[in-house]
């Protein structure tokens, strides 16, 4: 879907197979910058490649095209297109240097962020031709883009600003109401979204978790309410503490969370288990 004169979203569908056999469905979002060449924001999973590629052809483009590829961070499901990406157009990827190896190499992501058998949803590792940096200013394709720093979802999280179309990139920073809470650090999230609701010149933003696109005055309102939501779940958190006593684990905190909010016990996982840690270990909201 084309959203701006430049930027075109996708949001890619796929599923995650659970240890037990359970699938869960579950969609990714990548993005297009039309310039002189292409560049693709993201990858997805190997299994939505074919999507883009598609995509891409149908708007007149082809997929040799894509010059570069910008990783908002190194997650399985946003990197997961790299090595048919690679195959396709042979792109620079750039990326956040404090995830180079995660991005490099996917057994030592997935011995550290284990995440069931996403490890099977990456085609391949890729080589970083350059790092990106929160205050850059490049132009692939001719376009140019902005680089925002965002901690919180991952260390290196990269959020992106094309001021020309006034479009925001967020990539996962910004937690939506309803879905699972997959963050690293409480503290760093709320100050990243702060940052990217004091950026001027802003008319439309993607959220990576999220299938609406915000427009003028409801970018702010979207930020907030994400805030909102981790509050929410702070707030959940401390009164699970208090019942439980102090020493609560993640996995009751989160069990708790879960069954307030009618979240899918399904999604107990490891790394909204390390969300749950945070909550824990950080100062009160």
């Amino acid at each position: 879907m084309q959203i701006t004169p430049h930027v075109h979203c996708l949001w890619l569908e796929f599923e995650i197979k659970t240890p037990a056999g359970e699938r869960i469905p579950r969609f990714v979002t990548s993005y297009i910058l039309a310039g002189d060449t292409l560049t693709l924001i993201d990858t997805g999973v190997a299994s939505t490649a074919p999507d883009i590629f598609a995509y891409i052809e149908s708007i007149g483009r082809k997929p040799e095209e894509i010059a570069h590829v910008l990783l908002t961070h190194s997650h399985f499901d946003h990197i997961g297109g790299n090595g048919l990406i690679a195959e396709r157009a042979n792109p620079e990827f750039l990326g956040p240097e404090a995830e180079r190896r995660m991005i490099e190499d996917l057994d030592y992501q997935h011995s550290v962020r284990p995440v069931g058998r996403m490890r099977d949803a990456v085609s391949g590792p890729v080589k970083l031709a350059g790092f990106l940096a929160g205050g850059d200013e490049i132009a692939p394709g001719g376009v140019a883009v902005g680089v925002v720093h965002t901690p919180g979802h991952s260390e290196g999280s990269l959020s992106f600003f094309v001021p020309e179309d006034g479009a925001l990139i967020s990539g996962d920073v910004l937690p939506e109401p309803g879905t699972l809470p997959i963050y690293e650090s409480v503290a760093d999230t709320l100050a990243s979204l702060e940052k990217l609701k004091a950026l001027g010149g802003v008319s439309a933003l993607l959220s990576a978790m999220s299938r609406k696109v915000s427009r003028d005055e409801g970018v702010s309102r979207h930020i907030e309410s994400g805030q909102g939501y981790m509050r929410e779940i702070d707030g959940l958190v401390r009164e699970a503490a208090a019942q439980k006593g102090r020493d609560v684990s993640p996995e009751e905190a989160a069990e708790f969370v879960f069954e307030r909010l009618g979240l899918p016990r399904a999604g107990l996982i490891p790394i909204v288990l390390r969300s749950m840690k945070a909550h824990l270990h950080e100062e009160p909201m």
